[in-house]
């Protein structure tokens, strides 16, 4: 059933409660060429993308913004008379060492949520074989093509369905699902910012009780999508990049807590080491993010392209410093050029220049979001932290106290 969204909040408040910890400061700034050129990069990058589509016998339309703001999803919503034009997917997941642990799906399925939804299970779109050198699988991992073209065909999308999706916590699982559409060359991909909660706080519509989208979906034939290269970062070509040091490796951003990045604090997962990749550095999705507040309900979304561009640069050049790196610069002028290196190697063809790491390669996928929104494209490595201090020849580094 249909309920008023400050009705379903007051209920539902107390449960989803996202707490994290304040955004990290950073003093530099972006170069005046810097932000004025993004607009163009884009442009070039997003008309690279719709050629290739083009290229491959596939009819295209005009891409979407990757970050939706709630109005702009309801004034779709209103102005589309097809189920398949779009489609609103839950991809909410939670830490598994919650207590007590939460049930995504069953809270989907409770409500409330964005009406005519359908839930998207990451660690159930995902390949779940043994990896090699682990001798066990790992969570949500990447699919393959079968399997996701079976996932999409089940939810009612086809290749030019605009697929936006969202999470309950307002910014922190949804950018995986997405991250995923698009690796698969599914151009039509947005995340709304802010989640269910930030739709719910602008007093759009909710659903309640059993998922009428469930009963409804027609089922559609997704035809079987090849990844695209360079997306996804294997553990040999992880160990190959740390292996050329710090002046020459390809830059690693790490999502995860900067204490486990340091070594100085625990991982959540038990008999896991921290740490962190040699030549990477700490940028912990948290400071991607700002808060919202709501009749007492917290949650997060993507902050400003202006506040991206400092908190990137400013983890940038706090890297560097501490490696000697940049001698003679200030450090908005090492942050800044390094970030408008960042882009230059992404170019307008798509070029990966980064790789964002995490913990189980979920919150990489928010370091990703971010840098899209500066016309940078990286790649995510599937396993993090979990496959790499799993296996125990790896190198692990840990910042002096």
């Amino acid at each position: 059933m249909l309920t008023s969204a400050a009705a379903a909040l007051r209920r539902w408040s107390a449960a989803n409660c996202l707490t994290r910890s304040s955004a990290a400061s950073a003093s530099s700034s972006p170069g005046s060429a810097g932000l004025s050129q993004l607009a163009l990069q884009r442009r070039a990058f997003m008309a690279s993308s719709t050629a290739s589509a083009s290229s491959s016998g596939r009819s295209v339309a005009a891409r979407p913004p990757l970050l939706l703001s709630p109005a702009a999803l309801s004034k779709a919503l209103s102005e589309t008379s097809s189920s398949k034009a779009i489609v609103t997917l839950d991809a909410t997941w939670f830490m598994p060492n919650l207590n007590p642990p939460r049930n995504a799906r069953a809270e989907f399925s409770k409500g409330p949520r964005i009406p005519n939804s359908r839930f998207w299970d990451v660690d159930e779109v995902a390949d779940k074989s043994v990896i090699e050198g682990l001798g066990s699988a790992l969570p949500h991992m990447m699919p393959d093509g079968s399997t996701f073209a079976q996932a999409a065909s089940e939810a009612g999308i086809e290749p030019e369905t605009h697929v936006v999706v969202y999470d309950t916590h307002g910014i922190f699982s949804a950018p995986r699902t997405a991250f995923t559409f698009l690796a698969f060359g599914h151009q039509r991909v947005s995340v709304l910012d802010g989640g269910l909660p930030g739709w719910v706080a602008s007093n759009f519509e909710v659903e309640e009780g059993e998922p009428k989208a469930q009963i409804l979906i027609q089922k559609t034939s997704y035809p079987e999508p090849t990844l695209l290269p360079n997306r996804i970062r294997s553990y040999q070509e992880m160990r190959s990049n740390a292996a050329l040091g710090e002046s020459r490796a390809q830059a690693v951003l790490d999502a995860r807590p900067q204490p486990r990045f340091a070594g100085t604090a625990p991982e959540p997962r038990p008999g896991l080491s921290s740490g962190h990749i040699p030549a990477s550095y700490s940028l912990p999705f948290s400071s991607l993010l700002d808060s919202k507040s709501a009749d007492d309900k917290t949650y997060t979304v993507l902050k400003s392209q202006t506040d991206l561009w400092r908190v990137v640069s400013g983890a940038l050049a706090a890297r560097q410093s501490s490696w000697g790196a940049g001698a003679g610069a200030s450090a908005d002028e090492g942050g800044n050029s390094s970030v408008d290196r960042l882009r230059q190697e992404s170019s307008g063809q798509g070029q990966v220049a980064v790789t964002a790491t995490c913990g189980s390669g979920m919150t990489a996928a928010v370091i990703w979001l971010a840098l899209q929104q500066l016309g940078i494209e990286s790649a995510i490595y599937d396993e993090s932290w979990t496959g790499w201090a799993s296996r125990k020849d790896s190198p692990i580094v840990k910042d002096e106290a």
